[in-house]
C-alpha cells in the first residue's frame, strides 16, 4: 500500500468494506438490535470526529507515527488514551450489527488488533520519547482503550 494510504482512515473503510462483503457472501443475519447498534455507530462516529478538536487545541499532530508536541487529556481523552482508533472500532463494529450478521462483525475484531499493533504501540513509544515522565503519569492514570482497561 502506498505509504500516503497507510493510514488508520483507510484502514477503518477497508474493514468497513469487508464487513459489508462478508455480510453478502453469507447473508445469514442472526440478530437485529436496532438501540445498540446505531448507538454504537454513532458513538463511533463522535469518538471520530471530536478529538481533532483537542488535536487543533493544543496544536499538536493528528498525523499517525509523527512527534507529538503537546500530551492531550482532555475531553474524550480522560477516557481513552485512543479515542479516534476506538472510534474507527465502534462505528466498524456498529456497521455489522446494523447488518446484523455475526460474520460482518469479524473486520471489527481484526481492525482492533491492527490498530493496536500498528499504530497504538508504536505512538506510545512516541509519546514517551516526546514527553517522558507526563507520558508515563498519563498512562498510569488512562486505559489504553477505555478508562477501565
Amino acid at each position: 500500500m502506498p505509504k500516503h494510504l497507510n493510514i488508520p482512515p483507510v484502514w477503518t473503510l477497508i474493514a468497513i468494506i469487508a464487513a459489508v462483503v462478508l455480510h453478502f457472501l453469507y447473508p445469514l443475519v442472526v440478530f437485529r438490535f436496532r438501540a445498540i447498534d446505531l448507538g454504537v455507530t454513532a458513538s463511533g462516529l463522535y469518538l471520530i470526529v471530536a478529538p481533532v478538536i483537542w488535536f487543533k487545541r493544543k496544536k499538536t499532530t493528528i498525523i499517525p507515527r509523527q512527534k507529538p508536541a503537546a500530551l492531550i487529556n482532555e475531553g474524550p481523552f480522560k477516557l481513552s488514551r485512543n479515542p479516534m482508533y476506538l472510534g474507527m472500532v465502534l462505528f466498524t463494529l456498529g456497521i455489522g450489527l446494523i447488518m446484523g450478521s455475526l460474520q460482518a462483525l469479524i473486520p471489527a475484531i481484526w481492525l482492533f488488533f491492527f490498530l493496536q499493533k500498528n499504530y497504538v504501540i508504536p505512538e506510545e513509544r512516541k509519546l514517551r520519547e516526546g514527553l517522558g515522565q507526563e507520558a508515563e503519569d498519563y498512562f498510569a492514570t488512562t486505559g489504553r482503550w477505555i478508562w477501565f482497561l
